[in-house]
């Protein structure tokens, strides 16, 4: 299994093979993420506002991040760039 970095933290990587049934899972067009090895946590607060997904470790290059936006404790969309 590969390891994957969150925040700091090591964790072992899940491969998701199949949903219910044995059905494919599915792929939601647009929101595809680029491999990476590190995942980075922005707040404000204690609201999470922002996810940058990186290739080599905290220093290392983001291939792809994700900005949520809110209307008080609402989440009003994710935007992904």
């Amino acid at each position: 299994m590969a390891q994957r970095i969150v925040n700091g933290e090591q964790y072992e990587a899940v491969l998701v093979g199949g949903g219910i049934n044995g059905a494919g899972v599915p792929t939601i067009q647009g929101l595809s993420i680029p491999e990476h090895d590190y995942i980075a946590f922005t707040y404000s607060g204690s609201t999470l506002t922002g996810v940058e997904y990186k290739t080599g470790g905290a220093g290392g290059t983001t291939v792809g991040s994700l900005a949520l936006a809110y209307s008080g404790s609402t989440l009003l969309s994710v935007t992904k760039s």
